[in-house]
């Protein structure tokens, strides 16, 4: 009977993680998953927040020069390849779609070096007017609320005075969304009548103050007064003249 039985080692029990433990550590994986995520969202707020407006601009122009560009090459690359065909087939004759790409390919050149000038004049005018005003930035942002668009941008840059028609604008927002609305042709005469008030020299305050009383001299004789100490025949002279 005693030799039947065998020595039996207990086993090492692991302790299980309880179901309340698991739920814990799950709602804290999401609680910090959901802090990183409000941190990201507030530090992408605050960066667009900082962001000038015309720096904003300024990325919207190059990303648009660089897409023009890549358009631009594309269709050089198209019209080669129609050229190329054209020399394999009919040589010296031009057909009407060789003819179109080409005029394509022009028109995105063209439209690249537009971009370029605006983004230029855009430059121009935001240095000149950080230079002149210490607010230009919340005016042109102002600008940027009510719906600044390209015709009227275009516009304003452009002008000799456009950083004065921007700041002045974007101090007033009413005169600046009535502006905004109108057809090019009568936005360009209203832009130009404003530039015009802006550029005038300001004119100085008439003072109402009286004119200072002039004081009555006890010495010294002007050309038509007398003195005692003038000469006896000019003292005899002025007093004739004044009679």
């Amino acid at each position: 009977m005693s030799e039947e039985l065998q020595d039996v080692t207990p086993t090492e029990v692991i302790p299980t993680e309880t179901g309340a433990e698991v739920e814990n550590q799950a709602g804290s994986e999401a609680t910090a998953e959901q802090e990183a995520e409000q941190q990201t969202d507030q530090q992408q707020e605050q960066a667009q927040k900082k962001e000038p407006w015309f720096q904003k601009r300024i990325g919207e122009l190059t990303r648009e020069k660089y897409e023009a560009k890549r358009a631009a090459d594309e269709a050089r690359a198209e019209a080669e390849r129609y050229r190329q065909a054209l020399a394999q087939g009919q040589q010296g004759e031009r057909t009407e779609p060789e003819f179109d790409v080409e005029a394509l390919a022009e028109k995105k050149a063209n439209q690249k070096l537009a971009e370029q000038r605006f983004n230029d004049a855009c430059n121009k005018v935001y240095a000149t007017g950080k230079s002149e005003f210490q607010d230009f930035d919340q005016a042109v942002s102002n600008l940027q609320m009510v719906g600044a668009n390209r015709d009227f941008l275009e516009l304003a840059t452009t002008s000799d005075a456009g950083h004065k028609l921007l700041h002045h604008l974007g101090t007033d927002l009413d005169e600046a969304a009535r502006i905004m609305v109108l057809p090019p042709i009568q936005m360009a005469r209203e832009l130009t009548r404003l530039e015009f008030k802006l550029s005038q020299p300001a004119v100085k305050p008439v003072s109402k103050a009286p004119a200072p009383i002039k004081p009555v001299g006890t010495g010294g004789a002007t050309s038509t007064g007398l003195s005692d100490d003038l000469p006896i025949d000019e003292w005899m002279r002025r007093h004739n003249q004044r009679k």
